[in-house]
This record gives C-alpha cells, structure tokens and sequence, in this order.
C-alpha cells in the first residue's frame, strides 16, 4: 500500500509542471474577452473615414519612392526623358494594378504578427492597420523628399512591427528567420550584394565582349549578340513575371514555369533576330530615319525611303576626317563637355558628355511670365520643369573616371533597357501595390462584416484607387528617387541600365520564389553601385550616397514601427466619450 502511494505520489510530481502549464494557458485564455462589437459591421464611420485617406498616402509614396527607381537609369542613361518615364509608368503601373493585381491579401501583411489575436477586438485591428498606413506611409514620404530610395515593403513590415510590440509586447512579433523579422534583416545585405554580382557579370560580359572594342567591331558584334540580349532580357523578364510579378501564378509549380520562361526567352530571340537586328541596322549603322515602331513592320520600307538623319552622318563624317588626318586618336580620353557648355564647333573632335544632376534645380528658361494654368502645373508635377538626370559640374570628376563607349553601339541598348523597366513596372503593379492596399483592405474587410479573417478580400475599386494613387505620387515626386539613383550615384548609360534592371530582376525573381523577403528597391541600388565598380576605378561612385541610401535602409523598419506603434497606442488607448454626452453627434442637450 505504501508503495502504491509512493508511485502515485511520484506520478503526480511529474505531472505537476504540465498541470501547472496548462492552467496558465487557461487563465490567459479566459482573461480573453470577445468584444460586444464582433459581428456587428459598418461601426466606426470615422475610422474608415481616416483609414481612407491614409491608404492614399501609402499608395502615393509607393508611386513617388519605390516606382521612380525602375525608371531613374533610363532617364539617367538618356534613353528616355523625365515626362515620357512618368507617362509610361502610370500605363504600366495602372495595368498592373487592374489586370495582374491580387483580390486576395493576407490580413497582416507579411504575416509579422498573427492575425488570430485580434478575433477578439476586430476594430482593434481595423484601427491598428490604419495606423499602418500613416506611419510607413509618413516614413516614406519623408524619405523621398531626402532623395533616400527606401523599401516600402520594409516600412510597411516596420509598421506592422510596430502595432504588434505595442498590442503584445515582444512576444506579438515573430523574430525569427523563417518568416520573420530577422529574414528581413539579412535581406539588407543578401540582396543588394547578390543583384550587384549578376549585374556585375552582365555588364562585365557586354563592356568586354562588346563596348571595349573599336567603334565599328563594337557595332557588328552588338548586332550579331542581339538575339541573345533579347533571349535573356525576355527569359528573366518572363520569369519574374511569373515567379514575382502575377500574384496568381507565383505558386506554380517548377514544371510549367521553366519550359514556359525558356519558351518565351527562345520566342523572343528568334523575333530579335528577325526584326530588331535589320531595323538596327538600318536605323542606327544606316542612320535612316525610322522610328521606334518601324521595327515590325520593317521589310515593308524600301531603303531610304524615309531619308536619312544628316545631323548623325555629319558627326560621322567628322569623326573620320579627324581620324584619317591625325588629328583623333580613339584610344586616348577625350576632352569633356559639361552641363551648359557652348556646343562643339564643326571639325572640332568629338567630346564625351560629363557630369551629372546633383538634387534639383529648374531648367533656366529666359524670362517669361507663366500663365496662371503652367504655374499650377508648375506647383503640381514640378519635376516636368525640371532637367531630372540633367549634367552638371559637381559630378563631373566622378564620371571622368568611367567608361564610356561609342554612341551608336549604346544606342542599341536603348530598346532593351525599355523593355526591362515597363515590364519590371507592371510587375510592381500587380505585386507591391498591396503594400499599400492590403492594410486598408483589411480595415474593410471589418468594417463591413465586424469579424477578422486570415485574408482580406480586395474590391476592383480598391485597386484602381491603390493605382491612381501611386500615378499621382510619381507624378509629382517621381523626380526626388529618379535624381538619386541615375547619374548621382554613377554616371549612367543605356548599357548599364540594361544590365542594372536585369540583374535586379532576376535577383528579385529568384528569392521571391525560394520565399526570402527581398526590396526590388535594394536589388537595384546594390546592381547600381557594382555595376559603377565595372569601371576599374571606386572614384566612379558616389560613396557618400550609397552610405545615405544604406542608413535609409536601415532606419525604415525601426521609424516606421516607432511612429506607428505610438500612434496605435495613444489612439487606441485614448479615452472615449460616454454615449450620449453628444460628442460627434452635432447635438448637446
């Protein structure tokens, strides 16, 4: 008998922590109370009101921070302006927004805080995400106007971050790296050292392989290597579609995603090679007059039935005469031209073109009184009065020490780099735009059913107002990001460009899919800066920059989460006033 009690005794001993465990397990979960509001939709008129504004504010960010960088190397480069890159990428952002976005978000974006803690207190959440909105937003705008490209994906995890800690302490937020904040910690260094590598091989493959050859070599081996080009910038423009781009197919399986990625690569080299190197040819070699959208059309054309550009043959024919006379040695660094220097004189050799914008500054019209619609105009979208990604002096010992190739074999580049950048802008529709969107969704997902789901359903006209937008905020601060990460960091060329948003695209296209949190924002800067290494020499970067936009990076996650935890926290703990006292009502008795 003794024995029997003495192993009872010893049982219960062992089970005693687990008792223990579960009934504080208990205790917490009967401290959780539902709120009387659960189930009850449309409450809280003004905090939709609120939330409604505060997404717009997102969104604008997004469309003047994160959009304005898939654009700065082409205007830098020169292979587009300012005004055609904005009106590009308001088409392209639009169709991605409409056609390829999600109508289905994951209620916390990110999934930094689980959405289950807050079934209690729906509203809660509803508030907590649009504080979301105002304080990475905030960030974001803040940064912009500091010329910081930031990641708005970070500053809207940063915001989220913040609404855990300050609802759960540190415990409401997964840390870890699986999913957490850590993966997103050692995303500021995976992935701008990683897209900066493959743009690296990409550009160092063209300069030697293409560029450093003389300028007419350099032509007839960029034409023979354009189908290739044209394989490769389609193949990684395919997959990032695929694997990154269209929230739809981003869970299909390797299977069909490989053969269709390599399927379009192999479509596009053929067509390359069909249209692109005889319309090139003609076009730039030839120096016909053709436009851009000849090219499908382009044995149609009898040769020189459009006439020839006489402006490129006569600097041609001078280069020439230069060189057959001995006045002009290719080989050795030529004199530079700066920003508002007095134009060559004829027979005068042939100089490179230095220098870079540096912040913003208008261009310098002769006097003349604006009417009242240009000043408003003026006020609204400055940056189309501007010369973004214009020459100036202050960068031009930076730029002397880059390479820089025969116009005519850069010329060439100028359609892929194109390409590139409205593909790499619809897919920033389709996919990013929940950045802004997915926070207010879920605000609308409780304010018009007062519970909390895992996903937040999306309305057609949340999209299309997520769109416009982020068209409103590229428009009038597109021109901030755009300065910074064209010819301020490097000196820029359509070649480079190429390679920069290649490699960022395929950096970002590749982790996406093994589902490591990366910025396309990151992956550009970091593609910029090696590819500005290429040129042999650390003085053809601008070091001071690249350490602002890296202490951007790393401030976006910490001040958009104190700033918006805070805010939470004072508003949801704020006090309220007694029903009937006549507060909000327009009525006191």
């Amino acid at each position: 008998m003794t024995t029997i009690s003495t192993r009872s005794l010893t049982t219960a001993r062992g089970f005693l922590p687990y008792l223990v465990l579960f009934l504080s397990v208990s205790a917490c979960a009967a401290t959780m109370v539902d709120s009387p509001e659960i189930g009850i939709p449309y409450l809280y008129k003004g905090l939709i009101t609120w939330a409604f504004f505060w997404a717009f504010l997102d969104a604008f960010t997004i469309g003047a921070n994160d959009i304005a960088n898939a654009f700065a190397n082409a205007v830098g480069a020169k292979t587009i302006s300012f005004r055609t890159a904005v009106l590009i990428a308001c088409v392209c952002e639009l169709v991605g927004v409409i056609a390829l976005g999600s109508t289905v978000t994951d209620a916390v974006r990110n999934k930094m805080v689980k959405v289950d803690w807050f079934k209690h207190d729906p509203y809660i959440l509803s508030l907590g995400m649009s504080c979301v909105n105002l304080g990475s937003g905030g960030w974001v705008f803040v940064a912009t106007t500091l010329s910081m490209p930031v990641s708005t994906t970070h500053s809207v995890v940063g915001a989220i971050l913040g609404i855990g800690v300050a609802s759960w302490g540190a415990s409401g937020v997964n840390w870890g790296y699986d999913g957490g904040f850590g993966g997103i910690v050692a995303s500021w260094f995976i992935s701008p050292v990683l897209s900066g590598v493959l743009s690296a091989i990409f550009y160092l493959s063209t300069k030697f392989l293409v560029l450093k050859h003389p300028d007419d070599v350099a032509v007839k081996r960029g034409i023979a290597l354009l189908p290739v080009y044209f394989f490769f910038a389609f193949g990684v423009v395919a997959g990032f579609m695929v694997m990154k781009g269209i929230p739809a197919l981003k869970n299909t399986p390797y299977e069909i995603t490989v053969p269709v990625t390599f399927g379009i690569a192999i479509f596009f080299g053929i067509v390359g090679y069909i249209f692109c190197v005889p319309w090139t040819r003609r076009a730039i070699v030839d120096n016909e007059n053709l436009p851009w959208y000849t090219l499908f059309y382009i044995f149609a054309i009898p040769v020189g039935s459009r006439g020839y550009n006489e402006e490129n043959n006569v600097q041609d024919q001078n280069k020439v005469d230069l060189v057959e006379t001995g006045n002009f040695n290719q080989n050795m660094p030529q004199p530079s031209m700066y920003f508002n220097q007095a134009p060559m004189m004829p027979g005068q050799a042939p100089m490179m073109v230095q220098g870079s914008y540096f912040g913003k500054d208008e261009i310098e019209d002769k006097p003349q009184s604006d009417g009242i619609t240009t000043t408003v105009l003026k006020t609204l979208f400055p940056g189309f009065y501007m010369d973004v990604g214009g020459l100036k002096e202050e960068d031009a010992a930076m730029h002397a020490k880059a390479f820089q190739a025969y116009s005519k074999t850069e010329e060439m580049f100028k359609i892929l780099q194109l390409t590139t950048c409205c593909f790499f802008s619809i897919a920033h529709g389709a996919n990013d735009v929940a950045n802004a969107i997915a926070p207010f969704a879920t605000v609308w997902m409780v304010y018009s059913t007062g519970t909390v789901s895992s996903k937040a359903e999306v309305p057609i006209w949340l999209l299309v107002y997520g769109g416009l937008a982020i068209d409103l905020g590229l428009l009038s601060m597109g021109y901030y990001i755009m300065d910074a990460l064209g010819n301020r960091l490097t000196l820029q060329s359509p070649s480079r460009g190429f390679c920069i948003e290649l490699g960022a695209m395929f950096t970002v296209m590749t982790f996406s899919r093994l589902g490591v949190p990366v910025s396309t924002t990151h992956c550009i800067s970091g593609a910029t800066t090696a590819v500005g290494l290429c040129n042999g020499d650390v003085g053809a970067v601008n070091w001071k920059l690249i350490g602002i936009i890296f202490g951007g990076w790393i401030l976006t996650c910490p001040c958009a989460g104190i700033v918006t935890g805070l805010l939470y926290w004072a508003v949801a703990a704020a006090p309220s006033p007694v029903a009937g006292n006549g507060f909000f009502t327009g009525y006191h008795g």
